[in-house]
């Protein structure tokens, strides 16, 4: 862990030496991102095929170089990174970045989207590009694009949970977010901070009854071997951006600035088809070999249960506006 933590001092105090965050030489860039996941992963497939796509559409003037499984830091330090400029874009769950805009932890509330459908109409409609303006002006992170779209359910140790009453005292492993702690709260559970990599252990020796997430993140950290129940709540469709530094993106010149627009749009559409996938083989390899029992289960008292937190949030954070037009979003 010491050598780990040097080589990544190493890795950060260069990035911070840089002379600009931008290398550039006869109008060709090199670009840096980062994000904290394998090469398997969706993000990382999404920006192999973004890289390809600037680089041909560009004809070799801006060449991507991409940083994976978290070697450039957190992602709390990547985002501030690229906030200053000293990293050119990152993938990240944008509640990384509350310290400095609280408004970035406004996907994190439950239950903001219907479905998988309304999310994506809410991201790619008025509501998406009112946010994105929003959080270029407070921040200097340039939202361009939104990938993510993977539901978040509640995974138990011991029985099923079949209804919310099922959660009533249920020792709920969370991050430590003021915001969801709320929320789970109203549900009746008892928020467990614990970080992420002693989960596995805490459900394991009874520390919690459980912890929610991603089917992709539940498989590939077992995490269904101590927990084996899964209640599709579908409470959070995960959004995660493809920010880029303002700083970076104003030094290129506009038919640039449009090179990397396009790819951006087009590396969505391909990475949200690779999580959808993702998604459904981690499920479908649980279900089917390794013994995880899904189950469905009433979303509506859990709606109830959480609406005056949201509403309570969403007017401290200045986005009751923002939370109405992605009710109205058909």
């Amino acid at each position: 862990m010491k050598i780990r933590s040097i080589v990544l001092a190493l890795v950060l105090a260069a990035i911070a030496s840089a002379a600009t965050p931008l290398r550039a030489s006869a109008q060709e860039f090199t670009l840096r991102v980062a994000h904290y996941f394998k090469e398997d992963h969706p993000w990382n497939k999404g920006l192999v095929f973004f890289a390809k796509q600037v680089d041909e559409d560009s004809k070799g003037r801006i060449k991507i170089d991409i940083f994976n499984g978290g070697v450039l830091g957190s992602e709390a330090q990547t985002l501030q990174f690229v906030k200053d400029g000293s990293l050119d874009l990152v993938v990240s769950d944008p509640s990384a970045g509350s310290p400095f805009a609280k408004e970035l932890d406004f996907f994190a509330l439950p239950f903001l989207f219907r479905d998988y459908a309304h999310w994506q109409a809410s991201l790619d409609g008025d509501p998406g590009k009112a946010y994105a303006k929003l959080i270029e002006e407070k921040t200097g992170l340039k939202i361009i694009g939104y990938w993510g779209g993977s539901s978040r359910n509640v995974l138990s140790t011991k029985k099923p949970i079949n209804s919310i009453e099922d959660l009533k005292g249920f020792r709920l492993r969370l991050i430590s977010s003021p915001l969801k702690v709320n929320a789970w709260k109203a549900v009746g559970t008892v928020p467990t901070p614990i970080a992420f990599m002693e989960t596995y252990l805490a459900m394991k020796s009874g520390v919690v009854d459980g912890m929610e997430n991603e089917s992709v993140a539940v498989r590939d950290m077992k995490f269904y071997e101590p927990a084996p129940y899964i209640a599709r709540t579908e409470h959070e469709f995960t959004v995660r951006p493809l920010f880029a530094s303002k700083k970076t993106f104003d030094k290129l010149p506009p038919d640039l600035q449009q090179v990397l627009l396009k790819a951006a749009r087009d590396a969505t559409v391909f990475e949200r088809k690779a999580e959808v996938e993702a998604n459904q083989a981690a499920e479908a390899e649980m279900a089917n070999k390794l013994n995880v029992k899904f189950n469905t289960i009433d979303k509506e008292p859990f709606k109830v249960a959480t609406k005056p937190v949201i509403a309570e949030f969403s007017k401290s954070m200045g986005l009751a506006d923002l939370l109405a037009s992605i009710d109205a979003v058909k």
